[in-house]
């Protein structure tokens, strides 16, 4: 009974409701009610601070964990090429269409004065440069070194030590990459003993951060009725303008993946019959891990696709493909140049481009707020004030997560369509039948 009593309270929390009402009183407490945010602020920079203890030790496990098992796959050599080729071109794809995206709509500009002097607030309180001197001149940085410097000393960890203690997430996603490789190319007799390991580790701190998930709309409650507060409506309607123009980035990511799986099935309607209950999934949840056994289960009962090789390429895919993040990355960096009247040149926009590549690996295992504070990764080097606008796109993440886990769940299945051999429409058929 007691049992019972608890799974219906935690049904309750998780729902999709309950964290609308909660995004909805915090916005109302940090616009109307200032005297309240003292005291639900905490709670929110709590949260935080828990789910910052997390991402590191799951970000190290999860690469490194599928990368060596993606080389130690017996009788998967044939397309290990293969898919290593899709995942980069993929990857390098989804970052272009975001920093295309930005430049065709400009998100970032036609901010009027009120907007100006309410976020150059918040930035004068974090130590950044004042974005209200940005709109009569454009921002530059004190000192901006090469980008070959830049990404060398933002890529490569001295002490692998110091860079877990420092959370220096680019560099630990390094290390985990390389030790993933060499882990790899072990025998799998001699490196089952680590693997297990290193996937007790990962589930374990996958289960805390589900546990976590029960107090979701406490902590978004205390962190949006703080960050609101501070941020005013002028802002706020200033990122209204920016939602539909990110939601545009991941409706022609969706779009590219479909036709890529009619390429593959030679039906439209088949593929999406069959993930139904996957993009009903990400949508509902806004976790694209969730998804995975729908995935899976889409791609071979309803698709007719190899169980052995989706098992294999989907929670990869799911892991280091991670197209929608990068997509984002992408935009809400070239948001922020032009909030400050930034003028980014060719240079810049390749570092941007693989600033938001790297940056959107760093996203494997996080979500929300953590996933939100990778894109410091992307703006840092370019000398663009990072803590002082990550606040705005908080705000706008309960809208902007759904679709942001959509694209990288169904770039994944479409990815996987292109690896593994080709399913014509009569196959997808007579699997349906059977």
């Amino acid at each position: 009974m007691i049992q019972q009593i608890f799974k219906g309270i935690g049904s309750v929390l998780r729902s999709g409701w309950t964290i609308l009402f909660a995004v909805s009183l915090g916005i109302y407490i940090g616009l109307f009610q200032h005297d309240l945010v003292q005291y639900v602020a905490p709670f929110g920079h709590i949260y935080l601070d828990i789910l910052k203890m997390c991402i590191l030790p799951i970000l190290v496990t999860a690469i490194t964990m599928s990368i060596a098992r993606l080389l130690q796959a017996e009788g998967e050599s044939s397309f290990i090429q293969r898919m290593l080729v899709v995942f980069v071109l993929s990857i390098v794809m989804s970052a272009i269409l975001g920093l295309a995206v930005g430049l065709i709509s400009q998100p970032g500009s036609g901010f009027d004065k009120a907007s100006l002097v309410s976020l150059g607030s918040i930035v004068r309180d974090s130590g950044a440069p004042d974005l209200e001197i940005s709109a009569y001149e454009p921002f530059v940085a004190k000192e901006k070194p090469s980008f070959s410097k830049t990404f060398i000393a933002n890529l490569i960890p001295e002490n692998i030590f110091s860079a877990l203690t420092t959370g220096s997430s680019l560099k630990v996603l390094f290390f985990a990459i390389l030790f993933g490789i060499a882990l790899g190319t072990i025998n799998k007799n001699k490196s089952e003993s680590l693997m297990s390991v290193i996937e007790s580790i990962y589930i374990a701190f996958s289960i805390m951060v589900k546990w976590l998930m029960l107090i979701l709309p406490f902590g978004l409650l205390g962190l949006i009725a703080h960050d609101v507060s501070e941020v005013g409506i002028p802002v706020l309607m200033a990122m209204i303008k920016f939602v539909p123009i990110a939601l545009l980035g991941f409706s022609a990511l969706f779009i590219i993946s479909s036709l890529i799986m009619l390429q593959r099935t030679g039906s439209l309607m088949a593929p999406l019959a069959a993930l139904k209950e996957t993009i009903v999934m990400a949508l509902g949840t806004g976790n694209a891990l969730a998804c995975l056994p729908s995935a899976i289960n889409g791609l071979v009962d309803e698709l007719g696709y190899d169980k052995k090789s989706t098992d294999l390429i989907v929670p990869l895919s799911l892991t280091i493909c991670r197209t929608g993040p990068t997509l984002y990355f992408a935009l809400a960096t070239l948001f922020v140049a032009q909030l400050y009247k930034v003028d980014l040149g060719v240079s810049d926009l390749i570092a941007v481009l693989i600033w938001s590549i790297f940056a959107g690996l760093a996203t494997a295992g996080a979500s929300g707020v953590v996933l939100l504070s990778m894109l410091t990764l992307v703006l840092e080097p370019l000398g663009l004030p990072a803590e002082a606008v990550l606040v705005l796109f908080i705000v706008i993440d309960p809208i902007i997560g759904p679709f942001r886990a959509l694209a990288i769940v169904h770039t994944s299945c479409a990815i996987s369509t292109l690896i593994l051999p080709k399913n014509s429409s009569s196959e997808i058929k007579e699997v349906a039948a059977n």
